[in-house]
């Protein structure tokens, strides 16, 4: 076996073992874990809240590459170090009741904070490891093995979860713990694999800009700043409710967690066959084109799970569920995607580390302030009901059918969708130059997903849509999106 074929192996290897102690220690399970624990609204929001706060790092994770510089070196420790927290947050439930939840905010925040600082250096080291000729075959072999691992892998442990809760139901916290220390032992085979990649030298520099001068560059930008202020508005309205989605239907609809789990991947395989859709859309007119289309059907999406709670709607409920995460994993692609891509395109050639940095940071604060909220606004919430119906009453009896019914996590769901439509008013003001100057329409979308149906029917069809995820790794490497909490590689 070449050297080449060596590296590629073994970064393909490291990505699988990535993703699947990711699946296991975030999103729905996490959410379980600490639901059986008992934990309060507050610590669900500050769960939510961790990995975009820890983002903040990269900025002195930048200047400790910059002085080591021995990228894998800083990776496989800060990797290593943050995954034996992991080991920590499976024995949460042997600190008791009062200790258990803390325990499991420190060590998951712990972990996520020294991810962060690996995934920085595991950018630059990937930038350079893997020749710009290569990314297309090789970034779609490894996202299409990664995104088939988690699939399968968030699956079969929803169900195992489900069954130990059947056998087990007095230690329901357990079944979990078993998910967090095999995730660790797969993380540590991460990290391994890690330590034995090859690392090329960092290139030389000549002149070093202070840090902190190059984050104030974006700011005085005036059109960049304009999009900082869409993006961390829109990161703030999505994470008031997008985090609580899974406590809704774990908590207040009853679902076992397996319906959930295969709901949340249903978003994701929407999430997935989407890429080339919004990406063909916005090589024929432009990021902010997409956006203005993906992101009010996303707040739709959101403020159609308000009405989940009416009682008439509950025997198509599911059904309704699978439509409204099959349309948010839709425009959660054309949002990363767009957004991801407008803040390069708007950053000055030579520039771009520093305005993406500068983005990262400002989305990363709404995201990360907005489930607090959230959290601690809960309860008052939960406290009280709004409700509209309509009566009709007749000589023998009353028909009543409730219009709207809001309650505890309903209520965020309409804020949010308030607050989205702010964020969209701040997106008219950015500039960015079109490819076509007519506008996007709906007639483009559906136009454009019937042809990307149509090819589906060929490998060469099944192909394109592996092959668009090397520009969104591309575009969106080490900052959070919009919608969810992105990990990085090494997380």
């Amino acid at each position: 076996m070449n050297e080449p074929t060596r590296t590629f192996r073994l970064i393909l290897y490291d990505a699988i073992a990535s993703e699947a102690m990711g699946t296991l220690t975030t999103g729905v399970f996490l959410v379980g874990y600490a639901l059986a624990l008992g934990a309060s609204n507050f610590a669900i929001g500050v769960l939510a809240s961790v990995p975009f706060a820890v983002q903040f790092l990269q900025v002195p994770a930048v200047a400790l590459v910059e002085k080591v510089r021995a990228r894998r070196l800083v990776a496989t420790w800060a990797a290593g170090i943050g995954r034996c927290f992991l080991i920590t947050a499976a024995a949460a439930p042997l600190f008791g009741a009062g200790a258990a939840i803390p325990v499991l905010v420190v060590s998951i925040a712990t972990y996520q904070a020294l991810a962060a600082v690996a995934g920085c250096a595991w950018n630059s080291w990937m930038r350079d490891l893997v020749p710009e000729s290569e990314y297309g075959r090789f970034f779609g072999r490894r996202a299409a093995a990664t995104t088939a691992v988690a699939t399968t892998l968030a699956l079969s442990c929803g169900l195992l979860i489900d069954t130990w809760k059947q056998h087990l139901p007095s230690h329901p916290s357990l079944a979990y713990s078993v998910l967090f220390l095999l995730s660790a032992g797969i993380g540590m085979v991460g990290v391994w694999l890690l330590s034995i990649t090859p690392d090329l030298p960092m290139p030389e520099t000549t002149q070093r800009t202070p840090v902190f001068r190059l984050l104030a560059a974006p700011f005085r930008d005036p059109n960049f700043r304009r999009l900082m202020v869409f993006l961390s508005s829109w990161n703030f309205a999505v994470n008031l409710a997008a985090p609580f989605f899974t406590v809704y239907m774990l908590k207040t609809l009853g679902y076992p967690l397996a319906t959930v789990v295969i709901l949340t991947t249903t978003s994701q395989l929407s999430n997935l066959a989407a890429l080339g859709i919004w990406g063909s859309l916005i090589d024929r007119f432009s990021n902010k084109a997409v956006l203005r289309v993906s992101s009010p059907m996303f707040l739709l999406c959101t403020l159609a799970w308000s009405v989940t709670g009416i009682p008439w709607l509950q025997p198509a409920l599911l059904y309704l569920l699978f439509a409204l995460h099959i349309l948010m994993g839709f425009a959660t692609a054309g949002v990363a995607l767009a957004s991801g891509n407008v803040a390069m395109k708007l950053s000055p050639p030579g520039q771009a580390t520093a305005y993406l940095a500068a983005s990262g940071v400002m989305s990363a604060s709404g995201a990360a302030v907005a489930p607090v909220l959230g959290g601690l606004a809960a309860d008052f919430f939960a406290a009280h009901e709004l409700t509209l119906a309509f009566t009709w009453k007749g000589q023998l009896n009353a028909v009543t059918v409730p219009v709207l019914y809001f309650h505890a996590w309903t209520f965020y769901f309409v804020l949010a969708s308030l607050i989205g439509l702010y964020s969209l008013y701040r997106l008219t003001f950015v500039e960015e130059a079109a490819g076509s100057t007519n506008p996007l329409q709906v007639r483009d979308l559906l136009l454009e997903a019937r042809r990307s149906l149509q090819s589906l029917s060929s490998a060469a069809g099944l192909l394109r849509v592996v092959r668009i995820l090397p520009w969104t790794v591309r575009s969106q490497a080490g900052r959070p999106q919009a919608i969810a909490a992105n990990r990085t590689d090494v997380a």
